[in-house]
């Protein structure tokens, strides 16, 4: 007999079905991070891809990333408080730290467990006893976090596992931020916002959130995945491109995007990142990033250092793109990013764009919820240093083309 539950589960898969509402995943022969994919024996065009200056295919990378299963093989072994940590891994972190002009850097296996395991212990109180005249200095033993409200996911996760009062601010803006820390001046606070946000497209306004972390006391945390690498003087993300990034008290990064590996990073001072090193759970609990990983990834980061090549040409991509859409009646969100949605704002029309996308050799996925408010959906495409002129060109050509099919130019 099949329990209840996998019924419940069912129900709902065959109403996402029915309805056209389930996400199609494609299998992806080879690579799929190259602006040209293979699908079923056919090649399409991606723009999907977060690999923003095209570093997974890069030769050196990859050689070097070789060379070193040789020297530490494929695995981790253990967390780095049972079985220590890898020379590797601590050049790589001091280099890492050095890059964005901080003390210290941790390094985790993921971004999403970078923002789960280091978010709440930034505000919750010391999690293992009460050291006497310290935890209660602040008046009461948890604190505050104020999260933007288009933070990604995993900020979002990172923030439901705090014990602490969670606020959540209007969008980019400043008066929602300061109404809340006005109110709460005597908690120990975190502001969290994106860099830059994934489904917008969009830069984050640090230059005043800055002031007001500072005005308020607050700690000030940035996850500036989508931008490090990108933006900012030898990629050193939003902060560095807006001028403010000595003011950030803690800025994390992905090795998904820019870097095109796998893994996530926290960049910090001394004091906060020794107490993250005791404290935060995805740290203490999780394996590091594979160390050949890691040996690849001293690699990126110097072609990142001198990646102003790169940069320049993902981000006239990006402005290519973006200015086409929008001369062909498009709205598209975002401005100055590698990443350019275009708006449908209708959940049906914005699955049957990209399935038209795909039958035209086009990948791009259609975004909707969870990852989007219902009535906001959006093709979202990423842009690459790789993509050449004509690929932009043809997908400029089709969009022309769907758009006047669905009534949307």
């Amino acid at each position: 007999m099949e329990k209840s539950t996998i019924k419940y589960f069912k129900k709902h898969l065959d109403y996402l079905e029915k309805h056209n509402l389930y996400p199609a995943m494609y299998e992806i022969k080879g690579p799929s991070s190259s602006p040209e994919i293979e699908i079923d024996g056919e090649k399409y065009t991606t723009f999907c891809s977060n690999n923003y200056l095209g570093l997974a295919d890069n030769h050196l990378v990859k050689q070097e990333t070789k060379k070193a299963i040789d020297l530490y093989g494929t695995g981790s072994g253990s967390t780095r408080l049972l079985s220590g940590n890898l020379d590797v891994q601590a050049k790589f972190e001091k280099k890492l730290a050095d890059h964005f002009g901080y003390e210290e850097s941790i390094t985790f296996s993921s971004g999403y467990l970078a923002n789960a395991g280091v978010i709440r212990m930034l505000v919750d109180e010391f999690p293992y006893f009460t050291i006497p005249d310290i935890s209660n200095v602040f008046g009461k033993k948890e604190g505050l976090i104020i999260s933007d409200e288009f933070n990604h996911a995993s900020i979002i996760d990172g923030v439901r596992l705090s014990k602490s009062e969670r606020k959540v601010y209007k969008h980019n803006d400043m008066k929602d931020l300061e109404r809340i820390l006005s109110k709460n001046k005597q908690k120990r606070k975190l502001i969290i916002t994106d860099g830059v946000f994934s489904m917008d497209g969009e830069i984050a306004n640090l230059v005043d959130i800055t002031k007001l972390a500072k005005a308020y006391d607050a700690i000030l945390f940035v996850d500036d995945s989508h931008a490090v690498g990108v933006l900012g003087k030898r990629g050193a993300g939003v902060a560095n491109h807006l001028g403010v990034e000595k003011d950030v008290d803690v800025l994390m990064g992905s090795f998904t995007k820019a870097f095109g590996s796998i893994g996530g990073f926290i960049t910090t001072n001394k004091t906060i990142s020794d107490y993250l090193r005791i404290t935060a759970r995805s740290y203490i609990f999780s394996d590091p990033i594979p160390p050949a990983i890691v040996y690849g990834l001293l690699t990126t980061l110097d072609i990142i250092k001198d990646g102003d090549d790169l940069r320049e040409k993902v981000l006239e991509n990006a402005k290519h793109l973006r200015e086409g859409l929008k001369n062909l009646g498009f709205t598209v969100l975002g401005d100055k990013t590698p990443i350019v949605p275009l708006l449908i704002s209708n959940e049906k029309k914005t699955i049957e764009f990209a399935s038209e996308l795909h039958k035209r050799k086009i990948l791009a996925p259609s975004v909707r919820r969870p990852a989007v408010l219902e009535g906001k959906e959006r093709i979202r495409f990423s842009v690459m240093a790789t993509h050449n002129k004509n690929q932009i060109d043809k997908l400029l050509g089709v969009c022309n083309e769907l758009g006047k099919s669905l009534k949307m130019i």
